[in-house]
């Protein structure tokens, strides 16, 4: 129906074009329905819209709302996401034709592009470079970057040849056409453009963006950036951010670059480093590293500036390990601890001390065979818990630049006892920074993998008897990330649902991600936390949480859902810890984009059962497990049974009374299994607290050595009366979903697991309006109050006695009267808003147990 409705707006605004703006809004939130061909028409509405619009606000919304949609859990619609934003910004209609008339080639031209196309068509990379700078100008404050660098990898290598030739040409328009307005911004600021709308910082930003994926576009413009680096205000930090990587990434592929300018740039970063601030120093090093090793060959320069911050650190080390005063200030220290970690990551100082030993002489005195190891250890001792937090925190950061270097070092027992001290430690940002550490370490093997892959696959050498047997030293570093995950998973997955830093629950999310993306860790490891996060309130980590279930699932089917029941409890813990209290934990997410049509919410544990449910045997396990939870086993200890808590019985009670359930089978089911607990432990419960209440009186009589028995008497009353309300639950859960899908007592208790009668036929929701959707608990209040005295816990038993009295009366209305009973005392008011059809309120008791109850058989033996 919404999808029709949705088809029907769509073409009443094809056909009428200036009530766009009427109906944009309802038609662009519904880009996130539940309903996959809802969202897939809306994709394609948007995308009619985007053509026709000419507000440069509503095309960037469409834009977003377009990019974020290729991530949807579905893959046709993330298929449908990318050739819209494919067709609608990395394509150009009149591209043939330019290219063959104006003799433009792609990859050989050498003069401005943009200034070769038509009025026409520059006026249309005009309105496309405007919209796409909006665009990642949001995605840079968001969750958005990493999808911006996916879908330009996707269409610049992962479609035809054709197609990406066609893309890099539109890419080399927009960074000439972006690259043309810095040159007339600079010369006159009066001068107006069709981008004149773009500030400097904005344009910057868009380059260093297509920097990555065209950098030889970009190199052919590099030299007119040097302006830019002596930029010394605050204000203009972010534009010099822009202006390092832009060149970082094109500083290779700038043709014939001047000797002048080499020699400018070289001197202008290493100015940068003596008092820009890390942001940019992270940058600078790694550009001046690039340049030194593999242009100018000035390797000297880079080794006068490593083996100063050295000195500087091994003497405040020497002094601060004789418990003498600093000579220099903290701040000070961490800025040579930066530049320090910062060259040894990104400058070979093994393999230029080979070829230029002159240049190392001295290094050589200072750090012996090793600069890597020496570096470790000076690291490690400023890491130490002695000195000043930040000091600590900048020691530990330039350690995982180390350890990227060269991973070995990261398995020695000296780092292993710092990584261990940060995570038992109570610093959340020695915690944050460790988990940091892993994420950049595996970031970057990742890449480095990739790399290696992408080289094989274009190298038609023949393969090397070395290649074969193996590198030791390849061999071994490939070794180190799993090794480090699988000793410091449990840590991070414990950081991961940390209560008191969002960061460090965000990062460490993303370290379980890449440890399952690159197998490092046996996937059941984290099966609980993915089922946990999965019912997060953060739409990119629930996003994200779920796809990687759903790749688990595709791959390990065959076990993975064993630990299932551990990621319901882990899911219940994590909506504890976001609520705060019991009694706001919820089954069900109540935010209104989540409901169906019928007004019913959607289950937290929906996504799980999702899975599940495609094999019938899996799913009744499932289910009949989840059931189980509400169970009461008299044998079970005090400690164990106080770990299954009613709030948590709740939570399960409200998932299934939730799940969107497709088969009547699957409702019956769980009715089934619902059945067999209550109609078992309900009279148990109702005996023992007869006998409790009779030996209450004697007990009280006695002392002495009976009072450790009193005791141990009241914790097992306790018990049974927190299970008498888990039964209590289940029982409501029973008639609700009784019902909600039109199930008569007679229908569930001839229903027969093995019975195939059931399993085609269609589930119906029946509700009259939205409330009845939600499962009241107004008739056992102890479900969402907590019981505290032991007036209470004796009123909940008292009550419990009287809804186990009524189901017996009602019984009895339909077979012989049983003595012992006292009808008049037994009646439970239940108003008729809360009460499920007639006589079906009442659970139908066998007539056997009627009469062990009147013969006073204890039903627990």
């Amino acid at each position: 129906v919404r999808e029709a409705a949705i088809d029907l707006i769509g073409r009443h605004i094809a056909q009428n074009p200036e009530l766009t703006s009427q109906y944009y809004e309802f038609v662009s939130v519904r880009v996130l329905d539940k309903g996959p061909s809802v969202r897939r028409r809306v994709l394609r509405i948007l995308r009619g819209i985007y053509l026709l619009s000419q507000d440069q606000e509503q095309l960037v919304d469409i834009g977003i709302r377009i990019l974020q949609r290729t991530t949807d859990e579905e893959r046709t619609i993330r298929e449908l996401a990318v050739k819209i934003l494919h067709e609608l910004w990395f394509t150009c209609e009149d591209y043939s034709v330019v290219s063959d008339e104006d003799n433009i080639q792609v990859k050989d031209v050498s003069g401005n592009i943009f200034n070769l196309l038509s009025p026409e068509l520059q006026q249309q990379m005009v309105s496309r470079v405007r919209v796409m700078t909006g665009v990642i100008g949001v995605a840079r404050n968001s969750e958005l970057t990493e999808l911006v660098a996916n879908l330009f990898d996707h269409v610049t290598s992962k479609t035809t040849a054709a197609e990406v030739e066609e893309a890099f040409f539109v890419i080399r328009c927009v960074i000439d056409a972006l690259f043309e307005q810095l040159i007339q911004t600079e010369e006159s600021a009066t001068v107006s453009t069709d981008l004149t709308s773009l500030t400097t910082t904005q344009c910057l930003g868009f380059i260093s963006t297509l920097s990555k994926i065209a950098p030889e576009a970009v190199g052919r413009h590099a030299e007119t950036l040097g302006g830019y680096l002596k930029l010394t205000e605050a204000a203009e930090e972010e534009t010099l951010q822009y202006v390092l990587v832009i060149l970082s990434n094109s500083l290779l592929k700038i043709p014939h670059p001047s000797a002048r300018f080499l020699e400018s740039l070289e001197s202008d970063l290493i100015a940068l480093l003596s008092s820009s601030p890390q942001s940019i120093l992270s940058i600078a090093v790694p550009c001046l590293c690039t340049l030194v090793d593999e242009i100018t060959w000035n390797h000297a320069k880079v080794v006068r500036l490593f083996r100063s911050c050295v000195l500087q650190l091994y003497r405040e080390q020497r002094l601060l390990s004789g418990s003498r005063q600093s000579t220099l200030s903290s701040k000070n220290i961490m800025r040579f601890i930066i530049l320090a970690g910062l060259v040894c990551r990104h400058f070979d100082f093994e393999r230029h001390k080979k070829e230029q030993k002159e240049h190392f002489k001295e290094l050589d005195q200072l750090a012996g065979d090793s600069v890597l190891e020496f570096m470790n250890g000076m690291m490690l001792f400023y890491a130490s818990q002695y000195l000043p937090a930040q000091v600590q925190l900048t020691a530990v950061q330039m350690l995982g630049q180390l350890y990227i270097k060269r991973p070995q070092l990261a398995l020695e027992p000296r780092s292993r006892a710092m990584m261990d001290r940060a995570f038992s430690g109570d610093s959340v940002g020695h915690k944050l920074q460790v988990t940091r550490n892993f994420l950049e370490f595996l970031r970057a093997d990742s890449k480095k993998y990739s790399l290696q892959q992408k080289e094989s696959k274009n190298d038609d050498r023949q393969v090397d008897a070395k290649m074969l047997v193996g590198n030791s030293g390849d061999m071994g570093e490939a070794g180190v990330g799993a090794s480090l995950m699988q000793t410091f998973l449990d840590r991070i997955i414990d950081v991961t649902f940390a209560e008191n830093s969002a960061t460090l629950r965000a990062t460490g999310f993303e370290v379980i991600s890449l440890v399952l993306e690159q197998g490092l860790a046996h996937p059941l490891k984290c099966v609980p936390s993915l089922i946990a996060l999965c019912t997060s309130d953060d739409p990119h980590i629930r996003t994200k949480a779920l796809k990687l279930h759903q790749d688990l699932n595709s791959k390990y089917a065959s076990f993975i859902h064993s630990r299932d029941m551990d990621g319901v409890r882990k899911a219940y813990e994590y909506q504890l810890q976001m609520r705060g209290s019991p009694r706001d934990v919820r089954g069900y997410d109540t935010r209104a984009e989540t409901k169906d049509e019928h007004g019913r919410p959607t289950a937290f544990l929906q996504p799980l059962y999702t899975m599940v449910r495609s094999k019938r045997i899996r799913r009744n396990e499932f289910l009949a497990a989840l059931v189980k939870i509400g169970d009461y086993d008299a044998t079970t200890s005090y400690a164990e049974w106080h770990r299954a808590d009613i709030p948590f019985a709740r939570f399960v009670a409200e998932n299934i009374a939730s799940f969107d359930y497709k088969y009547l089978d699957e409702v019956l089911h769980v009715v089934f299994h619902i059945s067999a607990i209550v109609a078992s432990t309900k009279l148990n419960l109702y005996h023992q607290f007869e006998t409790d209440l009779k030996e209450t009186g004697a007990g009280s009589e006695r002392g002495g050595a009976d009072r450790l028995f009193s005791k141990k008497a009241q914790q097992q009353r306790g018990i049974s009366t927190r299970a008498s309300v888990c039964i209590w639950i289940m029982h409501i859960l029973r008639e609700f979903l009784k019902a909600r899908y039109g199930l008569s007592e007679s229908r569930c208790a001839a229903y027969n697991p093995s019975d195939a009668s059931a399993r085609d036929r269609s589930a119906s929701w029946h509700v009259q309006s939205s409330k009845d959707s939600y499962i009241d608990w107004s008739a056992c209040p102890y479900a969402l109050e907590r019981m505290e005295s032991e007036a209470e816990y004796s009123e909940q038993r008292a009550k419990f006695q009287q809804m186990v009295a009524e189901s017996l009366a009602m019984t009895d209305e339909q077979s012989s009267p049983v003595p012992g009973i006292n009808k008049q005392t037994t009646v439970v008011a239940h108003d008729e808003e809360h009460s499920g059809p007639h006589s079906d309120d009442v659970m139908q008791l066998r007539q056997e147990e009627l009469d062990m109850l009147e013969m006073g058989f204890d039903l627990e033996s």
